[in-house]
């Protein structure tokens, strides 16, 4: 497939990060990218060196911009962007040089419905040398309820998205100005589930890098995203949907109420519990016990002194992308995962049946 692809870099204050994000989408074995980095108003030297890149490959072009935030950075380089198909990369993250190629064989082998092809991921340090290489799930087809239940793609730098499936389809800036900035990709992946199938490359194509201070971090504004998220989408949902998001819900009030404790703020924790309930009243205790035990061995490990510290991985660069030592996925939530998956093929029935 000999699309050209639009490859959309949000950048804030990201000089140590950005040349190293750029080069490894320039380094894609599928030739035909453009890359669109957008500055969001930085304080540093990220324009100067976004303009250097630009300099030396043709590839490369700026918009500037005054500092709106991460969903309306992203939507300005969508906005601006050429190709058949929108690659997200957030400024610190890395990406393998078959990522694409990847992607876009995926998409040619797939229905005309297929909207988003996402790929694994392994979390990477301030160096990018690799920490951990999460559990890789295979999860595709119609994929709404499943992915409503757990993020599966979990960060916005693994999907390719299909320009003609996005259509006006834009990251959500309201998230920010609720205070509730973070979920922004979950929301719109969600989006696109409503009315597309998903697929997976099953690699390890994609350098998730989180670090100290990045949104990813803040767990209050992370459960806070989640929760504005959900009523974001509530309208468009149908009663098993509406179900299920009212589970999860009450999880993020239950671990919100944990958060919220921990910092001694006693009236948002009691609040947090009784959205809880509101939210799945048979549900609520079962959550709110997890955290509790959570919580438990929380104190404990703070007590000792907290987890030790393991030994630097290798670069990024230095892992082959599909090894043999997949983690797998816990049995209780492949088991979940194969209940929740008649849902959505009965969903996607009811879609194809219009």
């Amino acid at each position: 497939m000999d699309e050209l692809v639009s490859v959309v870099i949000p950048a804030f204050n990201a000089t140590a990060t950005l040349t190293e994000t750029v080069h490894s989408a320039l380094r894609q074995s599928h030739g035909r990218i453009e890359v669109i980095i957008v500055d969001d108003g930085s304080t540093d030297s990220t324009l100067e060196l976004a303009r250097g890149l630009a300099a030396a490959d043709p590839r490369v072009r700026i918009i500037e911009s005054s500092n709106q935030g991460v969903a309306t950075a992203r939507n300005q380089g969508i906005d601006a962007a050429r190709g058949g198909f929108i690659a997200p990369l957030d400024a610190d993250d890395l990406w393998h040089p078959e990522k694409l190629a990847r992607q876009l064989e995926r998409f040619a082998s797939g229905p005309a419905s297929l909207g988003l092809v996402y790929n694994w991921f392994r979390r990477i340090d301030t160096g990018g040398r690799v920490v951990e290489a999460p559990a890789a799930p295979v999860v595709e087809g119609w994929v709404l309820h499943r992915h409503l239940d757990w993020n599966f793609v979990s960060n916005g730098s693994t999907p390719l998205i299909r320009r003609r499936a996005l259509g006006d389809l834009r990251y959500d800036p309201a998230l920010q100005a609720a205070g509730a900035q973070g979920c922004e990709d979950y929301l719109l992946q969600l989006q696109l589930a409503l009315d597309h199938e998903f697929a997976c490359v099953p690699a390890y194509l994609t350098g998730y890098r989180r670090t100290a201070g990045a949104m990813s971090t803040d767990a209050g504004r992370m459960i806070r995203s989640h929760l504005a998220m959900y009523h974001v989408v509530w309208p468009r949902l149908g009663p098993t949907a509406r179900r299920l998001a009212r589970s999860r819900m009450a999880g993020f009030y239950a671990e919100y109420s944990r958060n919220r404790l921990r910092r001694g703020r006693i009236a948002e924790t009691l609040g947090a519990i009784g959205q809880a309930f509101a939210s799945d009243p048979l549900g609520a205790p079962i959550r709110l016990g997890e955290q509790a035990r959570l919580a438990f061995v929380y104190l404990q490990r703070e007590r000792r002194g907290g987890p030790p510290a393991g030994p630097a991985g290798l670069h990024f660069d230095d892992h082959e992308m599909a090894p043999n030592d997949v983690p797998s996925e816990p049995r209780r939530r492949l088991e979940r995962f194969r209940k929740l998956a008649v849902f959505d093929e009965a969903y996607g029935r009811a879609k194809a049946s219009g």
